[in-house]
């Protein structure tokens, strides 16, 4: 009887951690949405046409970090990526991304930005790590700024033949 007490008192210590680390390992189940972000993706979604209501669960009544395309850190609840590749979507890119302090991934491929230009505001977000334009119909000179993304590891702007360059000086500040 004596090494059984051990053992009761290590069974609910263990049951607890257990139930600790499977919260934390389900996505976006302890982290709630940072409301100025929330407000900052429904105004990014504004300035967007959406014809297949891909973002119809973008809605002020529900948590952001149970949208669809829209992750966030489990903890924070900070927007940390959003996945919105092959959405159909088009119109403008609104700078109220710049609100999304620590997004990290932003896929915005296989839509049609009509020949609109890459926006520069793109280059002051500091935390992106990955970008993907590629098949985006943006056209124009891509933006210098693009290289002040120190932290960048993945960019591409594949298939967007209205894409050109006029120096490639800033790619030397990326760090891939």
């Amino acid at each position: 009887m004596r090494n059984s007490r051990p053992m009761i008192l290590l069974f609910p210590l263990v049951c607890f951690l257990s139930f600790i680390i499977s919260m934390l390992c389900e996505a976006n189940t302890l982290g709630v949405c940072n409301e100025k972000e929330k407000h900052a993706l429904l105004r990014f979604k504004q300035a967007l046409s959406d014809p297949a209501n891909q973002l119809l669960s973008w809605s002020m009544d529900e948590d952001c970090c149970r949208w669809e395309t829209v992750h966030c850190n489990n903890i924070t609840g900070r927007v940390v990526e959003l996945l919105l590749g092959n959405f159909m979507l088009d119109g403008e890119i609104s700078p109220a991304l710049l609100e999304l302090e620590f997004l990290s991934y932003l896929d915005l491929s296989m839509n049609d930005f009509g020949g609109r230009t890459i926006p520069s505001f793109l280059g002051s977000m500091g935390s992106l790590r990955y970008l993907d334009l590629s098949s985006t119909g943006f056209g124009g000179v891509v933006p210098h700024r693009l290289g002040n993304l120190s932290t960048l590891r993945h960019l591409d702007l594949g298939y967007n033949s209205g894409l050109y360059v006029e120096n490639l000086d800033w790619i030397s500040h990326l760090s891939f």
